[in-house]
Parts: C-alpha cells; sequence; structure tokens
C-alpha cells in the first residue's frame, strides 16, 4: 500500500507534514533533499521555486506550499481540528494564515533581507520584520488557553511550535509571554513532536 511522502529537511517547514501525519498515526517516508537538489529539473516538477516542503499523496499526487499541505492534512484527517462549521474551525484558519503571512514572513524578511530591499536599508528593514513578529506572537499569548484552540493541541499548535524553533533568541521572544512559554514546554513533550525530532537526530 502507498503511503506518503514527505520531501525536506529537518528543522525546516517540512516539520509540519511530518508532525500532522505522527498525530494522525500514518506511516510516511521522509526523503531529505539538499539545497542544491532543490534547483535539479526532477524537483523543480514538483515546486517551480525550488522550495521545500513537498507532499506525495498516497495516489501519487503532490502538494506544495506548507499551508497548502496543512491544509490537505486537516481535511484528510478531521481529528487535527475543530469540527467543520464551528467557530473555533475559522478560528484555526485565522491563527493559521496570522502565522503564515505574518510571523513566518517576518522572519524571512529578517533573515533574508537581501530578497527584499538593498544591503543599505537591511538594518532597518529587519527591525520592522521584528516588530511585525512581535504583534503576531503577542496577538496569539492571550489566545493561548493553554493551547490556541482548547485544552489538547490540533493541527494549528503544531504549526505554531514549528515556527517559535526558528526563532533566533527565544529567551527574549519569552520573556513577556508565559502562556507561549508553557505551550512550547508542553508540546516540547508531546508523543508527535518528541517521535519527529528524535527520527532527525
Amino acid at each position: 500500500m502507498s503511503i506518503y511522502k514527505v520531501i525536506g529537511r529537518p528543522s525546516a517547514g517540512s516539520l509540519i507534514a511530518e508532525f500532522l501525519l505522527t498525530e494522525a498515526k500514518q506511516k510516511y517516508e521522509f526523503k531529505f533533499i539538499s539545497p542544491e537538489e532543490c534547483n535539479e529539473t526532477e524537483f523543480l516538477k514538483l515546486q517551480p521555486f525550488g522550495k521545500i516542503p513537498v507532499l506525495v499523496c498516497p495516489d501519487g499526487n503532490s502538494i506544495f506550499e506548507t499551508m497548502a499541505i496543512t491544509t490537505h492534512l486537516i481535511e484528510k484527517f478531521p481529528q487535527l481540528a475543530p469540527p467543520k462549521d464551528s467557530y473555533k474551525r475559522d478560528l484555526q484558519w485565522q491563527y493559521l494564515s496570522l502565522m503564515g503571512t505574518s510571523i513566518y514572513l517576518a522572519y524571512h524578511r529578517q533573515f533574508y533581507t537581501r530578497y527584499y530591499a538593498p544591503e543599505e536599508v537591511s538594518k532597518e528593514v529587519g527591525k520592522l520584520a521584528s516588530d511585525q513578529r512581535e504583534i503576531g506572537y503577542s496577538y496569539l499569548e492571550k489566545a493561548l488557553c493553554p493551547y490556541l484552540l482548547g485544552d489538547k493541541p490540533m493541527a494549528v499548535d503544531f504549526y505554531l511550535f514549528m515556527i517559535t524553533r526558528w526563532d533566533p533568541n527565544i529567551k527574549f521572544l519569552l520573556e513577556d509571554k508565559p502562556k507561549l512559554s508553557e505551550f512550547i514546554k508542553n508540546m516540547k513533550i508531546h508523543d508527535a513532536v518528541v517521535s519527529v525530532l528524535n527520527s532527525h537526530k
């Protein structure tokens, strides 16, 4: 029987696919791909920008873009999300959109400023991006109870945990965010998270 295949790299955006598949108790194959291999013709047929992750489904179809992969897995495995037609379902999409379009992109603008602005204004662009990221995290701090949608982690929480792992100064980020700090501690010992992170050691 065919299984999912996650094409990516440890600690990168491919983590969300691994977290969710593990949480849904689905077997999958992880295929490491180097930055150089991402620019080869065969991979560019799957992902025209040469970026990870790519999710290859059991039927052979592939999906790229982290948010599209997350959405696919949420729709495929209902246990990862609140019931359809519920307000919490709407909040899930809101939080995912906030993280994907504001917090994640702020990280990218800060640490890959060369893609967005000339070098002489890189510090200013980086500072603006850092400020935007802080606004997003402060909003989510208020929403946590102890997870974003209640008392148990769902897909949206795995996404939040993933992006916090990319913060270069996590101690500074958590100084005034006790709920986010507790959230990260809880997620670090979650079975699906431990299983995936241990698989890459």
